[in-house]
């Protein structure tokens, strides 16, 4: 029989689009503050939010945007994104984010997985889109979302709303009903970009049942105490899981973000003082700079009630200085979750028994701890593969039924690809990866795809990749390589090279270490396990 950890029983699901529940949820509080830029203050009420997005979403069915269709997004956050992502989901056509910093391959790569008809742009990203674009002979559509562009022929969320035939008086928003999805469960409202095991970003398929379940848990007691009144400090990148699910619950129970393009020190700590913040949700990182930096100081935080950090491990030695910094009055709360499952899945308790912890399992979620090599389940206190099962679970990965298939087993177990167990109350730990992946700063980096790079450089002969352990980021990326006979590049010179072809979170902030050789089984395959060794010796 199998050894199962249940959580707490879960809601039954409505059998409704995601787009019907949001429509509900905005035009029950018309004039509630829903979002507040930071740095210029400009507000967004739910009727701004409704109206807009209802305005785009019947626009964008007048470009035949439909169930079936998808429709990309590549920008930083704004008051206009969730604008364009509402409007996305009234017309039943799925929303596919990806992060702005993405470069020409990544952006590519995408692009062939989602193959969207229409993509919302920035500043910041509309050249590179509209090249990529263009050399692909594709009649993509760009849509800014700023106010101008420095673009011909592409027209901005602003002037598309006010040039729009639809003059909603609020009878016409009472009336609107955004697209029927006749299997909610089954068909894809949003996909989102998670690494996977190997290469490039999987593209990870969530369904209105996912979003609804992930919503009904979070309103559970266990995950806040506080809903409608709560006031958020969103720094959180809005393609990333963790930003866009946060954003979505935030504008469905009725409280408010304030919303940051990107972590600045100085407007952060002022917006937690002026705006009498209550909730953040955020990485390490920020609470390294909440346990060390002498800015802190120079502000009032006696609002926040709840820090909480998801998308990597949290250090020990770190939570413990924020909280001696801050007092017992805030609460410190860690996460833990995966995009293919709906982003999160346990959330420590108030005041734990044990600060090491990752939380208690969410209503409607079951959870194993397997013998990797057996897969036998194993009881409390025994550590082995984390699996999952329950309504979280997403739906595949986008164009990729083999890479499916080894995720979620016949029964519907999800593997996560970390170590971990649980105790006798309940509560679950991490204790390492089965996975390859390195985790920086809460992105997933795929060791393979940096070495693939490396093998195209002309005196690479060889080379492994592997996350070194980092206060700051968790884990940042470290290459080994094996130069060709008689090869002259250096390791400065191979990290530029890296560098210069990925995303900033791909960077071999580890550098570089030359070799003679790479472990290896006799089948060829990295021994993973003894590169960190390897370099411990140099």
């Amino acid at each position: 029989m199998e050894k199962i950890l249940r959580g707490p029983k879960g809601f039954k699901v409505p059998n409704v689009s995601y787009g019907e529940f949001i429509y509900e949820r905005l035009r029950n509080a018309p004039e509630r503050v829903v979002q507040i830029d930071a740095k210029s203050g400009e507000t967004l009420t739910n009727h701004d939010l409704l109206k807009q997005s209802v305005i785009l979403s019947k626009e964008l069915m007048r470009k035949n945007m439909k169930i079936d269709n998808t429709i990309m997004i590549s920008s930083e956050n704004s008051n206009n994104y969730f604008i364009a992502v509402c409007a996305t989901i009234f017309t039943g056509a799925c929303i596919s984010p990806i992060n702005p910093a993405y470069l020409e391959e990544e952006i590519r790569h995408c692009l062939n997985i989602s193959k969207p008809q229409i993509i919302f742009v920035s500043r910041n990203t509309e050249k590179l889109i509209h090249r990529i674009v263009k050399s692909m002979m594709s009649n993509i559509e760009l849509i800014q979302l700023d106010d101008d562009t420095e673009l011909n022929g592409i027209n901005t969320i602003r002037d598309i709303i006010k040039n729009s035939k639809e003059f909603l008086m609020n009878s016409d928003l009472l009336n609107f009903k955004p697209a029927n999805i006749p299997r909610p469960s089954e068909q894809e409202i949003v996909i989102l970009y998670s690494s996977g095991t190997t290469g490039l970003p999987k593209g990870v398929m969530l369904s209105s049942r996912n979003l609804l379940a992930l919503w009904h848990a979070k309103t559970n007691i266990m995950f806040t105490k506080r809903l409608e009144n709560a006031i958020y400090l969103v720094l959180l990148p809005f393609f990333h899981g963790y930003g866009f699910s946060l954003m979505m619950f935030i504008i469905t129970i009725g409280a408010q973000a304030i919303v940051m393009k990107s972590f600045q020190p100085e407007l952060f700590c002022e917006s937690v003082e002026k705006y009498q913040v209550t909730t953040i949700p955020l990485v390490p990182p920020i609470m390294v700079f909440l346990a060390k930096h002498p800015l802190v100081s120079k502000y009032n935080f006696d609002s926040v009630e709840d820090l909480i950090c998801g998308a990597a491990p949290l250090p020990i030695d770190v939570r413990k200085a924020v909280q001696e910094r801050f007092g017992k009055n805030m609460n410190i709360r860690n996460g833990y979750g995966m995009t293919e499952l709906t982003v999160v899945a346990s959330i420590s308790p108030y005041n734990p028994k044990n600060i090491e912890t990752i939380g208690c399992l969410l209503p409607g979620i079951d959870c194993k701890v397997i013998d990797p090599e057996t897969s036998k389940s194993l009881g409390k206190h025994k550590t082995g593969e984390l699996c999952f099962r329950g309504d979280f679970t997403m739906l595949g990965y986008k164009g990729d039924p083999e890479a499916t298939s080894q995720t979620i087993d016949n029964y519907g177990w999800l593997h996560t690809g970390d170590l971990g167990y649980y105790d006798h109350d309940g509560y679950l730990f991490v204790v390492g990866r089965l996975k390859e992946l390195i985790k920086f700063n809460g992105f997933q980096i795929a060791p393979a795809e940096i070495e693939n790079l490396l093998l195209t450089h002309v005196d690479v002969n060889d080379a492994a990749v592997f996350g070194q352990d980092h206060e700051t980021y968790g884990q940042i990326p470290v290459a080994l390589v094996v130069l060709k006979p008689n090869a002259t590049a250096t390791p400065e010179q191979l990290c530029k090279f890296i560098n210069d072809r990925v995303s900033p979170q791909k960077y071999l902030r580890g550098g570089v270490t030359i070799v003679k050789s790479i472990p290896k089984n006799p089948s060829g395959k990295i021994l993973r396990r003894e590169l960190h060794k390897l370099v411990s010796k140099l």
